[in-house]
C-alpha cells in the first residue's frame, strides 16, 4: 500500500471512529435517560435527530476509508489539491474532537447543585422577573414573525401580540384587568372602596400587570391566589415564583409548598436556608440558580444539597438591600432527589392547569 493511500485510509478511519463514537454517546444518553441532565427540553428532539445524521456521516466516512483501502478511489493530476496538514496538526484537531467524547464516556454524570450556585450566585427572586421577562420577549418575538412588525416594545423589551386587536376592543388581558377592578375605585384619600359605596373592603387583591408579560402573570396570579395552598409545580416552577415575586405584597400571608435542594450563603442566620432549583433554557451551559429564602428553627438540621419539601406562609424581608419574598416554614421533610432536578421555562404556562 502506498504511503499516500495509507494516509488517506487512516484519516477517514479516524473520522469514522470519532463520528460513530459521538452518535453512540448521544444514543447512550437517550437510552439511559441522562440527556436531560445536559440539554433543555426544547433542544432534545434536535439532539436526538443529530445522532442519526452523525451516524450517517460515520457510515459515509467508513465507506470512503474502505474504498481507499481497496484502491477504488481514482486520483488524477488534473487539479492540485489542498495542501495536506501535518500529522501533528491533524492529530491536534482529532484530539480536540475525541477528548470531550472520552470525558463523556469516562466521567460520571454530574448534577448541578449547591456548589454551582455558590460559584454563579443564587438569585433570590429580586432579579428574576426582568431576566424571565426578557426571555419571554425573545420567544414571543420569534413566534410572532412578521405579524408583529407594527407592534411596539414595552419598557423591558416585551412585545405585545394583542396590539393588533386594540382597535376592535380590549384584549383578553385588558378584559381580565377591567373585570377585576370594575367594582373597585379610589376615594379622594386614596382608600380603596367598592363601587356600591362601602369602604374597608376585604375582597381578594387586584392583580394588574404593567406590561404584556406581567398581564399574563396577573392571570396566573388570580388562579394561584384562589388555591388554599400554592403548590409550586415543577413544570411552571419559574413562572409561579416570578408571579409571586411580581405581586409579593398581594401574596403575603398565603400558604405555599415548594421543593428544592438546600443551599446556604455565608451571611444567613442559623434558622435560615434557601430552597434552590437550577433553571435551564437550552443546555447546562446557560443554567441559572433560583431560590427562595426560608426561615424555621429546624433549618440548621438540614445538610446542604439535601432535597426537601417545605410548607409555610409567604412574607417579605430585606436581603442585600432588596425586598425579597421569604417563607416562614411550618412543615418540612426530606425527599429523594428527582430524576430530573432541573426546571425549564414554559412559554405556555397559562395552559397548565392549577388544581
Amino acid at each position: 500500500m502506498k504511503n499516500q493511500q495509507r494516509t488517506t485510509v487512516l484519516h477517514h478511519a479516524v473520522r469514522t471512529v470519532i463520528l460513530l463514537g459521538l452518535a453512540v454517546y448521544i444514543a447512550f444518553l437517550v437510552e439511559s435517560d441522562t440527556l436531560q441532565l445536559y440539554i433543555g427540553i426544547r433542544i432534545r428532539p434536535l439532539v436526538k435527530l443529530s445522532s442519526i445524521v452523525v451516524y450517517a456521516l460515520a457510515v459515509i466516512q467508513g465507506f470512503i476509508a474502505y474504498r481507499a483501502y481497496r484502491g477504488s478511489i481514482i486520483e488524477c493530476d488534473c487539479c492540485s489539491g489542498a495542501k495536506e496538514k501535518s500529522w501533528f496538526q491533524s492529530g491536534f484537531l482529532y484530539s480536540m474532537l475525541a477528548l470531550p467524547l472520552l470525558l463523556g464516556f469516562l466521567l460520571p454524570d454530574t448534577v448541578l447543585g449547591g456548589s454551582f450556585a455558590s460559584k454563579k450566585g443564587m438569585i433570590l427572586g429580586a432579579s428574576a422577573t426582568p431576566n424571565l421577562g426578557a426571555m419571554y420577549a425573545q420567544q414571543q418575538s420569534a413566534n410572532s414573525g412578521n405579524a408583529i412588525a407594527n407592534t411596539s416594545d414595552d419598557a423591558v423589551g416585551n412585545i405585545s401580540n394583542d396590539a393588533a386587536g386594540s382597535a376592535e376592543g380590549p384584549t383578553n388581558h385588558e378584559s381580565s384587568d377591567a373585570s377585576l377592578s370594575a367594582d373597585i375605585e379610589e376615594n379622594a384619600s386614596g382608600e380603596l372602596i367598592a363601587t356600591d359605596g362601602t369602604s374597608g373592603i376585604s375582597a381578594d387583591p387586584v392583580f394588574i400587570g404593567a406590561d404584556a408579560f406581567e398581564q399574563e402573570l396577573a392571570v396566573l396570579a388570580e388562579r394561584l391566589y384562589a388555591q388554599p395552598v400554592i403548590e409550586v409545580k415543577t413544570d411552571i416552577y419559574m413562572e409561579i415564583l416570578t408571579t409571586i415575586v411580581t405581586f409579593q405584597e398581594q401574596f403575603a400571608g398565603k400558604e405555599i409548598e415548594l421543593t428544592g435542594f438546600v443551599y446556604r450563603e455565608k451571611n444567613l442566620d442559623k434558622n435560615q436556608l434557601v430552597v434552590g432549583r437550577i433553571a435551564v433554557q437550552c443546555c447546562t451551559a446557560d443554567a441559572t440558580p433560583y431560590g427562595v429564602l426560608t426561615e424555621f428553627p429546624e433549618a440548621s438540621g438540614f445538610a446542604d444539597d439535601t432535597w426537601v419539601r417545605l410548607k409555610g406562609t409567604l412574607g417579605q424581608t430585606q436581603y442585600n438591600g432588596n425586598t425579597i419574598i421569604k417563607v416562614d416554614v411550618t412543615e418540612s421533610e426530606v425527599i429523594p432527589a428527582p430524576d430530573n432536578p432541573y426546571i425549564y421555562p414554559n412559554f405556555d404556562f397559562l395552559d397548565v392547569s392549577i388544581p
